[in-house]
């Protein structure tokens, strides 16, 4: 019985913290607010649900069990709320979403440090394979395999296309 428990609460835990990296995801995939104020809104309701549940003594579960779920919930709640805030200032940023079968350019930033490996694919084009959390993009080459980059070195343009940074008349 405490076995099958720890491994409920090991489920539980890993369901909840890949709601966050989902949250993560789907940030760098998407400039719509409404990606987030959607889950947001269903999950609140079904929050209030089972606070109410757990308050009246009528929980899904058990009361106090509904009242934990329902409290657990405000934090994911919040995180799709602050993300779908700040979807309209990243659309005016002009970020760049990333998806699963876009193709990009690797280019070459001053301020990013890419390894020898990654180097090697400057000014050539890939296919995004998978996108991560922490903001890299896996992507796969015509000729080698996967490998993965920060978005930040990812590119809709050619590496010589890019616009030069527009200079001040003492420079």
């Amino acid at each position: 019985m405490v076995f099958e428990l720890i491994e409920l609460a090991i489920i539980i835990g890993a369901l909840y913290l890949s709601a966050f990296e989902w949250i993560k995801k789907r940030d760098i995939q998407s400039n719509e607010k409404n990606d987030f104020f959607i889950p947001a809104a269903f999950l609140g309701v079904v929050m209030l649900l089972f606070i109410a549940g757990g308050v009246s003594g009528e929980g899904f579960f058990l009361p106090f069990v509904s009242m934990i779920c329902g409290i657990a919930a405000i934090p994911l709640v919040i995180s799709l709320v602050l993300t779908g805030m700040a979807q309209d200032q990243q659309k005016l940023d002009g970020d760049l979403t990333y998806n699963v079968g876009d193709k990009f350019w690797i280019i070459h930033k001053e301020d990013i440090s890419l390894t020898t490996d990654q180097a090697f694919f400057i000014g050539k084009q890939g296919e995004i394979n998978e996108i991560k959390a922490e903001g890299t993009a896996s992507m796969t080459f015509d000729e080698d395999p996967d490998i993965s980059f920060p978005l930040e070195s990812l590119s809709k343009l050619p590496p010589n296309s890019e616009k030069p940074e527009k200079k001040n008349w003492w420079q």
